[in-house]
């Protein structure tokens, strides 16, 4: 029989990991239970992670990834008319992506207490807010925006806050939330954006 591989190994205990939490409360997972789950030896996951945590920040690190490619896919150059239309289709992105898979619901927008996730949250959202700020400068030309925050980032923040207000409660992001996820962003930068945004020239031509 061919030896696994230490690739293969670390797959199988991904998948262990991302079938538990899909399935129970991430909190009451254990190292014993995702070694139970892929069909191999605590001792070997141990060998990769010194604990739960470690683990589930190394599955977060792929999702972080991920959320770039959101971003990307979520906007539809032809259909931008106005600044709320990239506000729109980021946050209607984001919550496809997370109903769509059940690790990042109940990681991101569950109750949990790995405090190592949380602050690599914030800080991917300030990396999002980078990529966020290129897609609007890249449409309209934007006014001068405040050195001392990230305003992006903060509607990135907010729009995940009452996903997870609602996911907390009702197991799910309501279509009516995820519309007033949108509603509420929008108010927050109109706060810095104007309502009319000139356009970048020869936008146009460049797609």
């Amino acid at each position: 029989m061919k030896k696994e591989s230490t690739k293969q190994r670390l797959e199988r205990i991904h998948t262990a990991a991302t079938n538990l939490v899909s399935q129970r409360d991430v909190n009451s997972i254990s190292i014993y239970d995702v070694a139970k789950e892929a069909a191999i030896a605590a001792s070997t996951v141990y060998h990769h992670y010194p604990n739960i945590e470690a683990l589930m920040y190394r599955l977060m690190e792929d999702i972080f990834e991920d959320f770039k490619s959101v971003l990307q896919n979520a906007i539809v150059p032809e259909k931008i008319n106005h600044w709320s239309d990239i506000n729109r289709m980021i946050e209607q992105g984001f919550v496809t992506y997370y109903n769509n898979n059940p690790l990042v619901q109940r990681i991101l927008l569950g109750q949990h207490t790995y405090a190592s996730i949380r602050h690599a949250d914030a800080q991917n959202d300030l990396v999002l807010a980078e990529y966020v700020e290129v897609i609007y400068r890249r449409h309209f030309v934007l006014p001068e925006l405040p050195k001392d925050v990230n305003i992006f980032a903060i509607a990135l923040q907010v729009a995940d806050k009452v996903y997870s207000m609602n996911y907390r409660e009702n197991g799910s992001i309501p279509p009516e939330m995820a519309r007033e996820a949108i509603t509420v962003t929008e108010a927050y930068l109109s706060v810095y954006l104007p309502k009319i945004l000139p356009r970048q020239p020869l936008i146009n031509a460049t797609h």
